[in-house]
């Protein structure tokens, strides 16, 4: 992921923080306005031309609007449309990826245009949500990473541990129910025109091999939005794991990295799964 590099951007992500670490019930009112601001679209946009990637369905690439100065204009008309609350989503271009380990992985190119909007979205909105996220979460967040992840876990196997249990949420990208994430961003998240923005994102249409089709569930593996959409989503697992106790009675510690996860115990590994899986399985 790039990096914030915009000082009023970053000063605007540390002040929602703040305010949402400051209390759990905290809701935001008016942020739908911050996503258009011309700083974020603009930070929006470097960390969009950072990342690279392909041109979405209307064959537009990063390196065409670059070359062609058209930088400045798409900020412009992206902001306009926001304003106006004109912006449509074209549809997200899907291509099957091969598998290390056999099969495919489906990831949605978006627009570029598109990017630009979905990374404004996740700039206003992630931090309201990484203020609840767990430490036992280490993807897809500011100042975590994989590195932070496998470090904590080889400390922890040095301690006594007994077994491992480790986890793959099968599909969960393209599982992801819409219901159940819209009522946890409604938790913090109460503007209607930002959550307009949300659902229509989320309902955004799949090309692939000449046909269009709606989505009814699940978002885009690829999109700027999908890896804080997975972390609102699998929170709630978090959550429940540390709510039943688990940790304590099993002697088992959850390490998550999006919808990855080991489970280092100091007991039996099997009673853990177990515990686990009756905790996903209640929670959806």
């Amino acid at each position: 992921m790039a990096h914030n590099t915009t000082a009023t951007v970053r000063q605007l992500q540390r002040t929602l923080y703040a305010k949402a670490k400051q209390a759990k019930e905290a809701k935001f009112y008016a942020l739908y306005d911050k996503v258009w601001r011309t700083d974020v679209l603009r930070e929006a946009w470097q960390q969009v031309t950072a990342n690279h990637g392909a041109p979405g369905v209307d064959g537009q690439s990063i390196e065409a609007i670059v070359a062609g100065g058209q930088e400045q204009e798409m900020i412009r008309r992206l902001q306009e449309q926001l304003r106006t609350k004109t912006s449509r989503f074209p549809p997200v271009r899907r291509v099957d990826i091969p598998k290390p380990t056999g099969g495919t992985r489906p990831l949605g190119i978006a627009t570029v245009a598109d990017r630009g909007v979905q990374t404004a979205m996740q700039l206003v909105l992630e931090p309201l949500f990484a203020a609840d996220f767990p430490p036992c979460s280490y993807g897809s967040r500011p100042k975590r990473d994989a590195k932070m992840a496998s470090l904590a876990i080889k400390e922890d196997l040095y301690d006594h541990a007994w077994g491992v249990v480790d986890i793959d949420v099968q599909r969960y990208f393209t599982t992801i129910p819409h219901a159940t994430l819209m009522t946890v961003i409604r938790q913090r998240v109460v503007e209607g025109s930002l959550l307009r923005l949300i659902k229509q994102r989320l309902k955004v249409s799949v090309a692939s091999h000449g046909q269009v089709a709606p989505t009814t569930v699940g978002v885009p593996q690829g999109s700027p939005l999908s890896p804080l959409y997975s972390n609102i989503s699998l929170t709630l697992l978090d959550q429940g794991w540390q709510k039943r106790g688990s940790p304590e009675k099993l002697g088992a510690t959850l390490y998550r990295y999006a919808d990855d996860a080991i489970v280092v115990c100091r007991t039996s590994a099997a009673q853990a799964l177990q515990a686990f899986v009756a905790t996903a399985t209640r929670m959806g």
